[in-house]
């Protein structure tokens, strides 16, 4: 049947309405919505006037003619069009859009900073000089066996993904917190690297999304970065910690819908202004290059992105206090990177093919770590020098005082190749549109991996040695996804669903590996009901409900597949003379690969519902979820019997020694040790369920006043998934207890966060002044620890045979140290009652708005009362943090 296709799209920004309803005027059924690029399709020859509708626009009557376009205007004047908050997007899946115009006012440092504005977010002074990493939808812990959530939230920046499987920058035995603060391998992407000035818009999905995105568990990023304009921009900003320099030039020729966006941002750190020793840079360059064009048969867009990203981290110690030693930790990480992306898209009428994506992003990464160490030994010391398994003697260290280097060089690269089309079948009543496509990344570490002098280390008793990252294998995924995406009126009630299958699986993995072959399936489906608007008042007011339920899966990155090998140094014989020459230390060395072969990809299962109304300008949302991550990466003991002889010198005379003792002559006494390794599992759980909530007024009368209430209560859980191995330190009869338990629990957390901020948001058209003024209520947070099972499951002797663990082994004389007792109190619930602080923002623009003034002042007031815990008094203080930038526009 002949169809006739209209399209509707946004006034003044030309883009398309998705999901509009059609209605016949004065009818009570929907006859059409809108697809993905704004149609929507009625049968030839239709005659009739209709209504043209969407939330937060001015519905429009109009009689449709073939291939007429209409354009939908806000409902909302300029002054309410004005959004300093994160808002709640209108799709299927729960999801906050952060505008430029939100960004200016926030005025953020990094991207860590618009964390903020999500519900549940709060703002906090940056930290600059640790990593920072993303946490979504939960109330968060400190520690690094649950880092499979910051891992799995993907960052994808105008369309190319930034990967993070490729990092391997850690210090390997690094034992000291200068070190271990910074180490963010296998944790996802550092935030402070990402500066925020070039973004035009960032959507960051909290909920499920489309089988399009990939290897992920907890999140999406999704950053659009600003195209076209005929400006040069500049922005400089200075807080307590940090001062920040942006220049940018854009070029658009117009007539050649042809666009050059050229950009540079450097930002200058330091985590107290006083201690000039310990600072963070960052440098990023950017060139930006589009062009469209079109034909009678095709639309074509097509992006270049030329992009630089530097991020430097020093941390020096005084060396008054350092007894005149050099002790440094200097971290330089160094990304190049290109991407090109040409969309192309069908003008014809009849046409199933509506659009074909094609894109590609290749990075390079040049990143060096150095740690230097003045090392003091308080006596002999072997060095890490054997490389294979059996009897040698130690080389000793020399001197006992020294400084050492250890280098870290890692060459990431990373190659991501993507191709999709949409396809929709021209239905009357019926917006549809069915998403086919296939992505290829590949990573790698070109770098020369750990480098240090084994007889000069810095870090001495490790069980590590140097190695080439370029050495491991590539990681190589290749996915394809299907998705369908419908709308379609039911009565006067509008249905929308989306449901898509990603299939998933790595290639070139050695075949030992349980991933080898593994095709990984992600079913996702969000459907969305809309009922029928209705009159309140003097206004309409609409209701709509949303749920969906995913399958989310992740990879494990290069270093978690292919870890470094252990090395384990079992001392036989320690014999020391006051002369250096006959001193002898005599070692047994066994090398192990603590490569898992049995580790899969973490998933996580989520499912969520959302409430969304919306009536004159106001709108309120409320999302419950539930995610359960069983099989999150974990590193775990490895515990085993390791045989070595303990060699009897007693006899030697130390008198007559005219060399080393000759360990063949030696007595000796065959022993078992049970001693670990670390290795990585599917061993975590992180088991997330919360609410979530938005209520955004109108700007009410005279006041020019909005109130934006958001807010969230989370509740987390972290504990393991798979059993854990445990070794008492006990001796008994003078010899240490070997014996390891094998326990159903090791460790178990639930942390419980209530919060709700109150933004005001004034705005003054006539002095252009904005300022907003937040009450950031924190009504709880509360921390406990999971009851433990004191008895193992199973216990392993000194031969490494396990056995079952009975009620008559709690008596054994050995077997009764493996029972674990817990201090009282120890899993009772912990609370920190209210606080709240409240955070100024003031924007004001000057000289026809080519300049604009901005400060924070974020804790300009609050209250953190005293609370009483375990008979002591908790007392509670804060500092205030500020700021002040200029924005210049020419």
């Amino acid at each position: 049947m002949a169809q006739m296709r209209c399209r509707v799209l946004e006034k003044g920004s030309n883009e398309p309405v998705i999901g509009a309803t059609i209605m016949v005027e004065g009818g009570k059924a929907i006859i059409a919505v809108t697809d993905q690029d704004g149609f929507f399709c009625l049968s030839d020859g239709f005659n009739k006037i209709v209504r043209i509708s969407y939330i937060g626009y001015k519905p429009l009557v109009v009689r449709p003619r073939k291939d007429a376009v209409y354009h939908l205007q806000t409902n909302l004047s300029k002054l309410q069009e004005i959004v300093v908050t994160a808002q709640e997007g209108h799709g299927l899946s729960s999801a906050s859009t952060i505008s430029r115009q939100a960004m200016e006012h926030l005025q953020p440092s990094s991207f860590a900073d618009l964390m903020e504005l999500l519900p549940g977010g709060r703002a906090n002074d940056p930290h600059l000089n640790v990593p920072n990493t993303i946490s979504l939808r939960e109330a968060g812990i400190s520690s690094s066996q649950y880092n499979t959530s910051s891992l799995g939230t993907r960052f994808v920046i105008d369309g190319a993904p930034v990967s993070a499987n490729g990092n391997m920058q850690y210090l390997s035995g690094a034992l000291d917190r200068t070190s271990g603060k910074r180490n963010f391998a296998n944790a996802g992407i550092d935030m402070r690297s990402l500066s925020t000035d070039d973004i035009q818009e960032v959507t960051i999905v909290r909920g499920i999304p489309s089988v399009e995105y990939g290897d992920l568990t907890s999140g999406l990023v999704k950053v659009k970065r600003r195209k076209g304009g005929n400006d040069i921009a500049a922005r400089f900003k200075a807080d307590m910690d940090t001062k920040l320099f942006y220049l940018s030039k854009a070029i658009e020729w117009k007539p050649s819908k042809l666009s050059l966006n050229l950009s540079a941002d450097y930002l200058d750190n330091k985590a107290e202004p006083r201690n000039l020793l310990e600072t963070y840079k960052r440098i990023t360059l950017s060139a930006r290059l589009n062009k469209q064009w079109h034909t009678q048969r095709m639309n074509y867009v097509a992006m270049v992105n030329l992009d630089y990203g530097g991020s430097f981290d020093d941390d020096k110690v005084d060396p008054q206090f350092n007894h005149g030693g050099a002790d440094k930790y200097k971290s330089a990480y160094n990304r190049y990177a290109t991407s090109i992306a040409l969309d192309m898209s069908s003008n014809m009428e009849h046409s199933l093919f509506r659009n074909l994506s094609l894109s590609a992003s290749f990075s390079y990464e040049k990143n060096v770590l150095e740690r230097t160490r003045m090392v003091q030994l308080d006596g002999d010391t072997p060095a890490a020098m054997t490389m294979a398994d059996g009897e040698s003697d130690a080389v000793l260290i020399s001197p006992y005082t020294y400084t050492a280097t250890h280098t870290v060089d890692g060459r990431p690269i990373s190659l991501y190749l993507k191709s999709n089309a949409s396809f929709s079948m021209p239905i009357a009543g019926v917006s549809n549109s069915l998403l086919v496509g296939a992505d290829y990344q590949m990573d790698r570490n070109m770098g020369k991996g750990q480098i240090y002098d084994r007889l000069h280390p810095v870090y001495t008793g490790t069980s590590y040695r140097p190695r080439k990252y370029s050495d491991l294998p590539a990681s190589q995924m290749l996915a394809a996804y299907i998705e369908e995406r419908m709308s379609m009126g039911i009565g006067s009630n509008k249905l929308d669903l989306e449901a898509g299958l990603r299939a998933e699986t790595m290639l070139g993995i050695d075949k030992h590996y349980a991933i080898h072959g593994k095709v990984n399936l992600d079913p996702r489906v969000n459907i969305g009901w809309t009922f029928p608007s209705f009159n309140l008042g003097k206004e309409r007011m609409t209701i709509a409900l949303t749920g969906g339920i995913g399958w989310h899966s992740m990879f494990p990155t290069i270093d978690l597949l292919y870890p470094e090998l252990a090395y384990m140094d079992i001392v036989e014989l320690n014999y020391y003379h006051p002369n250096p020459a006959y001193r002898r230390m005599y070692l047994q060395t066994y090398v192990i690969n603590p490569t898992n072969p049995e580790l899969k990809a973490a998933r996580n299962v989520k499912w969520e519902i959302k409430g969304d109304v919306d009536w004159a300008g106001n709108r309120l949302t409320m999302t419950y979820f539930v995610e359960d991550m069983t099989s999150g990466f974990r590193s775990m003991s490895v515990y085993a019997p390791y045989q070595y002889k303990e060699f009897d010198a007693s006899g030697v005379n130390a008198d007559a020694l005219t060399a080393k003792p000759d360990v063949s002559a030696l007595p000796y006494t065959l022993r078992n040790v049970l001693r670990a390794y670390e290795h990585t599992s599917n061993g975590s759980r992180t088991y997330k369920r919360g609410i979530e909530w938005m209520l955004s007024t109108m700007r009410f009368p005279i006041v020019n006043t909005r109130l934006t209430i958001t807010g969230a209560w989370f509740k987390t859980e972290y504990h393991n998934s798979l059993p854990i191995m445990y070794k008492p330190v006990k001796m008994i009869g003078g010899r240490p207890l070997e014996r390891v338990g094998i326990y159903k629990d090791d460790e178990g957390y639930i942390r419980e966060m209530v919060n709700t901020n109150f933004t005001f948001d004034t705005a003054i058209p006539k002095l252009k002044l904005g300022i907003s003024l937040s009450f950031q209520c924190v009504w709880r947070t509360a921390e406990q620890s999971m009851v433990k099972d004191n008895m193992p499951l199973q216990y392993m002797d000194d031969n490494g045979v396990v056995h079952p663990f009975t009620e008559n082994d709690a008596h054994d004389i050995y077997l009764q140290h493996l029972v674990r007792s817990y201090a009282a109190g120890m899993f009772d619930r912990q609370t920190i009652p209210f606080y709240m602080d409240v955070n100024l923002k003031a924007t004001k623009k000057l000289f026809k708005d080519k300049l604009m003034v901005a400060l924070f002042v974020n804790k300009l007031w609050d209250a953190h009362p005293d609370y009483t815990r375990s008979d002591f008094i908790i007392r509670r203080y804060v500092t205030p943090y500020f700021g002040l930038e200029m924005n210049i526009r020419l």
